[in-house]
């Protein structure tokens, strides 16, 4: 006999003393949380299912290694980061520096596995990849790119704006484009190259806050930002923007 609960993320289908649990997709949003505690969930699920049995996804132990460690130390950067002992800028940073590489990885197996038809799709959910419909027609991710600009600096923080190269007077993103992808560097060259850029964040609205340490005061802060599919595809990078920091 089973039963089934749906809360939040999960899809709970219990028989007797077991549980098998699915990360639940939602038709329409990327299907990788935006919230660092629901990415916690959904990265722990999907490297802890390939570990379990990196041939079902037709991966080698090393790539499934490869997987879980990076999860393995966003995990142990979530937890510093939110431990109100330990939580400090520099933490949050390390935080978010140890998610862009696991997300990053995470899309990257994901876009693998989605296509193949050798793993079912009863195994891609259980991962939290959601199977190609081929009744619906992919939504490409827009080839164009973000036109960012600054509008507010003050002691600590920068306020930015995004449109599109296409619609530089909308502040709507362009069709195919779940999220705008933010990457910042800080030092003391004017448009630093896009190689010393760490991700800053992801967003979906205007404006978006900016904040610095207290010792990059005079520094240039640079810009880059892509357009980034629900699918996970991204488009081309955006030309810099930078500002120096107020003291």
């Amino acid at each position: 006999m089973f039963s089934t609960v749906k809360s939040g993320m999960f899809s709970l289908k219990i028989a007797g003393n077991q549980r098998i649990e699915r990360v639940l997709i939602m038709a329409g949003t990327d299907f990788i949380p935006a919230s660092d505690e629901g990415f916690r969930t959904y990265a722990n699920n999907f490297a802890s299912n390939i570990s379990a049995d990196p041939g079902l996804y037709m991966l080698s132990v090393a790539q499934a290694a490869s997987i879980q460690t990076a999860v393995d130390q966003f995990d142990a950067a979530f937890v510093t980061a939110n431990n109100e002992l330990t939580r400090t800028k520099p933490t949050i940073t390390a935080q978010d520096n140890a998610r862009s590489i696991a997300e990053t990885m995470i899309r990257q197996y994901a876009a693998m596995i989605k296509p193949n038809t050798g793993i079912t799709d009863d195994d891609k959910l259980a991962i939290g990849v959601r199977p190609i419909n081929p009744n619906r027609e992919p939504v490409e991710c827009p080839q164009t790119s973000p036109l960012l600009s600054i509008l507010g600096n003050t002691p600590g923080s920068q306020t930015l704006r995004f449109a599109d190269t296409n619609s530089p007077d909308s502040r709507a993103k362009p069709h195919g484009a779940s999220e705008l992808q933010l990457f910042r560097a800080v030092g003391t060259v004017e448009s630093a190259p896009l190689a010393d850029a760490q991700f800053y964040g992801k967003f979906t609205k205007n404006p978006i806050p900016v904040e610095f340490d207290e010792t990059d005061d005079g520094k240039m802060a640079t810009y880059y930002a892509r357009w980034a599919s629900a699918r996970g595809e991204t488009g081309p990078w955006s030309l810099p923007i930078s500002m120096r920091i107020a003291a």
